[in-house]
């Protein structure tokens, strides 16, 4: 079975560590510099209906999600020639006025001067307009984080904080343990269909999903460990390419990262977080608004 990361921009994953945050790039990888989306969606689904747009087996978010953020990247229109805009890559999770909380791997090898963060809206439409932009000074990944292994989990250092309103608030982090049998709340702009082929939705979904004992995501084919939750509700349902690095909510609390599933989407195998309660901790110190953490791009875990 065939294990992918859940990010838009698809990149080779192998069982590696992450290389010595000292290394820096300028240049933007080759898989962002390549990339040509339509800005309408209709272009690669002429026969889709705006009904359609979901979370594999999700719905339209109708309610503000303040904590939500989407993470992009500036990319290269039509094949590197044409101009600069921002894409939508992964989710993620205000948790104070300065700091986000992400996936590991929506970080891994990225510049920080090429990312920034949108929020304070549910609509991507017109280039965010309706939220607000947001620009990263630098990140950190977890240094135990292993790809589709373990410790999947990063935060995010913004150059100017938050302006906290009714669209951007911060969520409370989950030091519980969630077991199985709890339902949760998936939010995201990840793609809408099995296959990660045409755009992503503009409007942010939602989908209540269910956790499952991580036993019983082994039985269903997901090697998972301690330090990482599953979600299975019901096929043709479930987290897609765009959504990682997002938030799985349960009782009110960020309780996972979305981190990886398998190359198709809903299609009866569970998805897999980060489980936030094992990096309680970690996330703490590493978001102290007063100096500490990685608090300036010229500090050795920018990017």
């Amino acid at each position: 079975m065939r294990y992918e990361s859940i990010t838009c921009v698809r990149k080779t994953r192998s069982t590696r560590r992450f290389p010595s945050p000292r290394k820096q790039t300028n240049e933007v990888p080759n898989e962002l510099a390549d990339i040509n989306r339509s800005e309408d969606e209709h272009f690669l689904y002429p026969n889709r209906s705006a009904e359609d747009s979901k979370i594999v087996g999700g719905t339209t978010a109708n309610e503000r999600i303040p904590y939500q953020i989407s993470l992009q990247v500036l990319v290269s229109s039509l094949f590197g020639f044409g101009p600069k805009r921002w894409m939508h890559n992964c989710g993620g999770s205000i948790v104070n006025e300065y700091y986000v909380v992400t996936a590991a791997h929506c970080l891994d090898g990225m510049n920080a001067s090429r990312m920034s963060i949108v929020a304070g809206t549910n609509d991507l439409r017109d280039d965010g307009a309706k939220g607000t932009r947001y620009f990263v000074e630098s990140y950190l990944i977890h240094p135990d984080y292993i790809e589709l292994n373990r410790s999947d989990i990063g935060v995010m250092r913004v150059k100017e904080q938050f302006t906290f309103n009714e669209n951007v608030q911060p969520i409370r982090y989950s030091s519980d343990f969630v077991d199985g049998g709890v339902m949760c709340l998936l939010t995201g702009w990840g793609y809408t269909m099995p296959i990660r082929i045409g755009s992503t939705p503009k409007d942010l979904q939602e989908a209540e999903l269910t956790t499952i004992t991580n036993d019983q995501c082994r039985e269903r084919g997901m090697p998972v460990n301690p330090t990482e939750i599953c979600t299975f509700t019901r096929v043709g349902q479930g987290a897609c390419g765009g959504d990682s690095g997002g938030p799985l909510v349960c009782n009110n609390q960020l309780s996972g990262v979305v981190s990886y599933g398998t190359r198709y989407c809903g299609i009866g195998v569970p998805d897999v977080y980060t489980r936030v309660s094992e990096f309680d901790s970690w996330i703490q110190e590493n978001t102290q608004t007063g100096g500490g953490g990685s608090t300036t791009s010229d500090e050795p875990q920018s990017a």
